[in-house]
């Protein structure tokens, strides 16, 4: 699609890369490498082991990322939600390239000019180049466009470019990294003994027989732990609780509703407002002044309208009203606005002809003034008027649309709305192969009509909406009590005791990341979450009052975490569990091993404790679980390497104390060929190159956060 389909446009050459439809930043955003110097303090983002991100360079790829967010969903700008979503992505998209960039810099590997131009324009060109020259019309593609383009890019317009120099930018990147992960490839060697060995234990297996008894069965209350069995589970199990730094937070929430009496101000405003509507000859002003939201002049089918109004308003005349009525907790005025006949879709190309200061001024340097440009698209008009042939040669050379020298200004089938208002009215009203020139936000468009579907019946409809809010009389009453509140919890000292005193509802938040965003019960939480990290806030700390708009919280610090081991006293609950199960281990395995001793076999024993005596079979490394009994990874493995018809020792479980004996071995027979074993071994381990090394990265470099300071 070309340049005016509601901002999924001004992807130029990027567009014809991935099928018309991405932004030009989306392969741009990759690029940039290089060393941040000079960076004043306080604007440090962040850094990577001696690299520093600035702000300002954040902030610069973030834009990118957001104009390309725009030109991809045609919506005007993101709620808090997706720009938190964008700054996490462009952080780790910049980790990523830093550390990579320093690995490739430090192994030697490049791109040269030579192997470039072989990837660009030689005999088998990159995925990416071959898509983006290839003739929409005959599905053909020569490498000779590709030169012909190269050798005249220094005539083409700044965008353009620019967007080839990133994307040979992105293709040697590419090719860099592929380098490097080519190289771990090749480091990686299966021994045959290796193959052997996993081959044997894929295909061993093991039947064996057993007596266990559960931990549940001994009361808890019926088991004394001491302190140093605490801290003994504590020594041998605290590597298993590795923390992230994190916050505890309590808070309390005071909600902002709109009381009986803002409701009915509103519905009487919006009352008053649906008789003025009636009077009034310019409505989309009108509405645009008024209501909460702009006015709609799409044209909708039967059946495309709320089920309230759908059958009204097509079987109504213009004029007609319905309302007010509540929907989406807004109070809503609907209004007939005009009817006509329309193709739900389109066809047409277009040559668009910008001038300085129109949209597409922000992306390109436009020389034109308006009067230039309306009169360069008249002289146009006037020439495929008289040879319409020529119509998708002079898109492709004078065309400002970025992705005319691809699509030949051939903006294919859109459907009706899709393009901006002025666009897309001119279409709807000519006749097909009608040419017309408009102007838009754009530009003057040169506009050929090449298709239209059946018309069918269509409604305009203008609506008042005034969304259901508390007043500001509201909201200063109700800030005032959870000031008074506020005054109360710190008096206190005690927010829980304070909000069961105020009726209001104490919340608790664990383990609150130093990036997150909610809270429980708080979509938009991201000022309280900085607060709470910021160097002046400590355990205790209690912060002031944060306007959320609906509502208003008052936060404190229950517990602040640092990252690293744990001490005993965060996982007390844990290693307390962990303690009793291993006295109800001893208390159980000392039963069961008596028993064993005594009568010297596992049905002996099961009939002296009155126990049952199970099987497992078939059981093999790749198995999980013990039918009946769950995941008990440590009895399989016990299982595997136990030598046949001896009875083990306790073994701890996960659910129980447990006595095997393997009656059943079934080993394999190795075959001599172990190829295949070996190509598959390392196809697994080459198949995770991609990923792994990234990851490996950022665990042993030395990653400084500072966005809490920013965002």
């Amino acid at each position: 699609m070309g340049v005016i389909g509601k901002i999924r446009s001004y992807s130029g050459l990027l567009i014809a890369i991935v099928g018309f439809g991405l932004a030009a930043f989306v392969l741009g955003d990759l690029f940039q490498y290089g060393p941040r110097r000079g960076v004043r303090h306080g604007m440090e983002i962040g850094k990577v082991n001696n690299t520093t991100i600035s702000y300002p360079e954040f902030d610069e790829r973030f834009n990118q990322h957001l104009e390309s967010w725009k030109q991809q969903t045609g919506r005007s700008s993101p709620d808090d939600r997706e720009m938190f979503r964008m700054r996490q992505q462009v952080w780790e998209e910049l980790i990523s390239e830093l550390l990579l960039e320093e690995e490739l810099e430090k192994v030697g590997i490049d791109v040269t000019a030579d192997e470039l131009f072989e990837l660009v324009a030689g005999s088998e060109p990159h995925p990416f180049i071959v898509q983006s020259f290839t003739d929409p019309q005959t599905g053909e593609f020569d490498p000779q466009d590709v030169r012909n383009f190269i050798q005249n890019i220094n005539m083409m317009e700044t965008q353009i470019r620019n967007q080839w120099l990133m994307l040979e930018q992105y293709i040697k990147n590419e090719r860099k990294e592929e380098k490097y992960h080519n190289i771990i490839k090749k480091s990686i060697f299966v021994p045959g003994i290796f193959a052997k060995l996993d081959y044997k234990n894929q295909n061993t297996s093991v039947d064996f027989r057993f007596i266990a008894e559960r931990y549940h069965t001994i009361a808890d209350e019926d088991v004394k732990i001491s302190k140093g069995d605490i801290r003994n589970a504590y020594e041998e199990n605290k590597h298993r609780f590795h923390q992230e730094h994190s916050r505890d937070l309590d808070y309390v929430v005071v909600p902002v509703f709109p009381t009986d009496e803002d409701r009915h101000e509103i519905k009487t405003t919006i009352l008053e407002l649906k008789e003025e509507l009636k009077t009034v000859e310019d409505v989309e002003r009108f509405i645009n002044t008024v209501s909460d939201e702009r006015f709609d002049n799409s044209y909708h089918s039967r059946g495309n309208l709320p089920d309230r109004i759908d059958s009204l308003m097509f079987n109504s005349p213009v004029g007609t009203f319905d309302g007010p009525y509540e929907e989406d907790n807004a109070f809503k005025v609907a209004m007939l606005n005009d009817i006509q006949f329309r193709p739900d879709s389109m066809r047409a190309s277009h040559i668009l002809i910008s001038y300085a200061g129109s949209m597409a001024d922000q992306q390109q340097q436009i020389t034109l003034n308006r009067e230039q440009a309306k009169e360069k698209a008249d002289s146009l008009l006037n020439v495929v008027k008289r040879n319409p042939a020529r119509f998708s040669q002079l898109a492709t050379e004078f065309s400002d649309d970025p992705s005319a020298p691809f699509n030949q200004g051939d903006l294919e089938w859109f459907r009706d709305g899709d393009m901006v208002p002025e666009f897309n009215e001119a279409v709807v009203s000519g006749n097909v192969e009608d040419m017309v020139t408009v102007e838009t936000q754009y530009g003057f468009h040169v506009i050929h009509i090449t298709g239209h579907s059946p018309a069918s019946k269509k409604v305009q409809v203008a609506k008042i909406i005034r969304k259901i809010e508390p007043s500001s009389q509201t909201y200063r009453q109700v800030f005032a009590e959870a000031s008074e509140f506020a005054t109360l919890a710190r008096e206190k000292e005690d927010l829980e005791s304070a909000a069961n005193e105020k009726g209001y509802t104490f919340r608790e938040a664990t383990h609150v990341g130093k990036m997150d965003y909610v809270l429980p019960g708080v979509q938009n939480a991201r000022e309280i979450i900085r607060w709470a990290y910021d160097e002046n806030t400590g355990e205790g700390s209690t912060s002031q009052i944060f306007d959320l708009q609906d509502k208003f919280i008052l936060a404190k610090i229950n517990k602040i975490r640092k990252e690293g081991t744990p001490p005993l006293e965060d996982i007390r609950d844990n290693m307390e569990k962990i303690a009793l199960e291993n006295k109800k281990f001893d208390m159980i395995a000392k039963k069961l091993q008596e028993a064993v001793l005594q009568t010297k076999s596992l049905e002996k024993a099961a009939e002296k404790l009155e126990l049952d005596l199970h099987t497992a079979d078939d059981i093999n490394f790749l198995s999980t679980t013990i039918p009946g009994f769950g995941r008990e990874p440590k009895v399989i493995g016990k299982a595997l390497a136990l030598e046949k018809n001896t009875i083990s020792n306790p073994i701890k479980g996960n659910n129980g104390a447990y006595i095997i004996e393997v009656v059943k071995e079934t080993e394999p027979v190795v075959p001599d060929d172990l190829t295949a074993a070996q190509r598959q071994l390392l196809n697994n381990l080459t198949n995770r190159v991609a990923n792994e090394p990234i990851k490996a990265l950022k665990k042993n470099s030395d990653i400084k956060d500072n966005r809490t300071m920013f965002y």
